[in-house]
Formats: structure tokens, sequence, C-alpha cells
């Protein structure tokens, strides 16, 4: 990930759990990757760009050892403080996810990147670092989990506007520049005090990596049995409806 994408998130830190909702999503998260588990069974997990720790303490909050990997001090903060609100034991890591075998020494059963956060990743061959580093630090029999938005679908529709959400007297409005081969991807943040509107923008690069860009690489780094939906729910996968790419394989 760049040092865009590193301040992107620092300055996003403060809002950022109001923003995602995170206390109205943790059960909802739960259940889901509770059928992950049941799934795939394993104990031990790495939840890399984990941003505020959502997915890492719902991984924890059924009984899964996890340690939560983040490029941002600031959102390792959050985290932190979210996980001992719920009562978790989490191992926080700051590092970048190009860098993870380097950072961190344990082997893990397996490992998720979700919330879109791969095309923080600038192009292909950073995609095929990251993968390489995921594939280190799994143990064998492991498996990788990957959550992205259906770029097939963004880039066909060329839809600028992507949700407008208001919480209390707060408005974000996350919308796209469409370039090549890179999105900018702005959140534009309005606040209301009284009769006085602040707003502040921010904005940082996505490489909007394709199902079958992230597929081959995933091969190309070694790994097998690859699988793939179309959410978090394990629905079938449609190039022109599905809301995102989830890619499953084991080292």
């Amino acid at each position: 990930m760049s040092d865009d994408a590193l301040l992107f998130y620092q300055n996003l830190a403060d809002e950022y759990d109001r923003m995602v909702r995170f206390r109205q999503r943790l059960e909802k998260e739960e259940a889901i990757l509770r059928r992950w588990r049941e799934r795939y069974g394993f104990s031990t997990a790495l939840d890399v760009a984990c941003g505020t720790g959502l997915h890492a303490i719902a991984l924890a909050r059924l009984g899964v050892r996890v340690t939560g990997v983040d490029i941002s001090p600031e959102m390792l903060r959050y985290a932190q403080s979210n996980a001992q609100r719920y009562g978790q034991s989490i191992r926080w890591q700051q590092a970048n996810m190009l860098d993870l075998p380097q950072a961190v020494a344990e082997r893990f059963q397996a490992l998720f990147c979700l919330g879109n956060s791969l095309p923080h990743l600038q192009d292909e061959k950073q995609l095929h670092q990251a993968l390489r580093g995921f594939h280190h630090v799994l143990q064998p029999g492991g498996i990788v989990v990957l959550q992205v938005l259906n770029y097939n679908r963004i880039l066909q529709e060329q839809r600028r506007i992507i949700n407008i959400r208001r919480e209390g007297n707060t408005e974000f409005i996350r919308f796209y520049d469409f370039g090549k081969p890179h999105l900018q991807f702005n959140i534009l943040i309005i606040r209301q005090e009284g009769t006085t509107l602040q707003h502040q923008l921010h904005s940082t690069r996505l490489y909007p990596f394709r199902k079958e860009e992230i597929e081959t690489a995933l091969r190309e780094a070694g790994y097998r049995d690859v699988e793939v939906y179309g959410d978090m729910l394990f629905a079938p996968y449609l190039p022109d409806k599905s809301p995102n790419v989830v890619l499953v394989a084991k080292k």
C-alpha cells in the first residue's frame, strides 16, 4: 500500500467507525464469519488491512485467535479501543500488507483481506508481491480469503456516486473519479453545526483489480483450489450483477 493510502486512512480514522456503522454491523459480520469458520475449520487468523478491527473482533468473538495488521497507527489505535470495549484480546501490528513476511513471525490457518483493501495496491506487480507474502504467513493447508468490489460491474456501469449516508449531523458521500488504469476514490464529509456547514474531502487512488487478474495471481503465487463467490455468503459470482468478488484459496 502507498503513502497515499496511509494518509487517507490516518485522516479518516476519527470518523471511520461512524461512517461504516461499526456497532450496527458487528453482529452481522460475526454471523457471516461464523459460517466461514464452520466451513473451513480454522482457529487462528490474520486480518490484513484490519482498519478499526471490525472483522478481527468478530472473529475473536467466535473463539478464533486473531492478529490484526494495518498500515495506519491511528486506525490501530481505534481497533485496540474497540477490542477493549468488546472484551477481546487481539494482537495488533502496524505493517504494510506488502511487508508481511518481515513483520509477522507467526503462521496462521486463515488470512482475511476484506473491505476492498487489495485495490490500494497500485499495480499487478504489487498484487503478486502481496499474495506471495500472504502465502508465506499461512500454515500448509491454510486458506486466504480476499474480498474486493466487483470492478467488472463498476467499470461497465461508470456510476460515480457509490452511496450517501447520514449519521447524526454528518453526511458521508462516497464517489469515484474514473481514470485509467486507476480510479480516484473520494469521501466527502459534510458536517452541520447549527446553520454552518463544514466539509472535508479525502481521496485515494485504487487499482480496479478484476476477478480474472486476482485468480491468475493466486495460482502464480502457489495457491490451489481457488473458489470464487459473489459475496461473503457464498452466492455464485455473476460478472454483471454481483456486488463483490470473494476468492478463497489454499496454500
